[in-house]
C-alpha cells in the first residue's frame, strides 16, 4: 500500500529533500548512523544529491513514525515495516481531505476500491 514514502504527490513543496542526516538526526534526537540502518533496512528512503542524503518534512513524518513504533510500542524494525505497509502514506503524513484528493496515488486507490464494489465484478 504505502509502497514510496515519497507517493506520488511530487509537487507538494513538503516533499523537497531539503533536510541533512545532521539536522534530522537532531531535530529526531537520534544519531545519524541510526537514520543510515533505518534506510539500509528499508524503513526510509531520503533522496541523494552525490553521496549526501537529503530528507523532506514527509520523511520527517515518516521517521517520527519509526521512532515511535520502535521506541513507544517496542516493535522490532520487521514489525515496523508490517506497519508502514499496512498504512496508505496519506494516513501517515496525515493529509487533509482536500490534499488527498488531488493525489493521483489517493485517486488510483480510491477507483479500484470502486471497480471492486461494481455489479460486474460481482458476477
Amino acid at each position: 500500500m504505502a509502497t514510496s514514502p515519497r507517493g506520488s504527490c511530487e509537487s507538494d513543496p513538503r516533499n523537497e529533500p531539503v533536510f541533512t542526516i545532521g539536522v534530522v538526526a537532531r531535530k529526531l534526537r537520534v544519531t545519524p548512523m541510526t537514520l543510515r540502518i533505518w534506510e539500509k533496512r528499508g524503513l526510509i528512503q531520503p533522496s541523494r544529491i552525490g553521496k549526501n542524503r537529503f530528507y523532506s518534512e514527509y520523511d520527517l513524518t515518516r521517521l517520527a513514525m519509526i521512532e515511535h513504533l520502535l521506541q513507544e510500542k517496542h516493535l522490532n524494525i520487521e514489525g515496523v515495516k508490517e506497519v508502514l505497509e499496512l498504512k496508505h502514506c496519506w494516513e501517515i503524513r496525515g493529509c487533509t481531505a482536500d490534499e488527498r484528493s488531488g493525489c493521483p496515488r489517493y485517486r488510483s486507490e480510491a477507483q479500484g476500491i470502486v471497480r471492486s464494489f461494481a455489479p460486474e465484478a460481482q458476477a
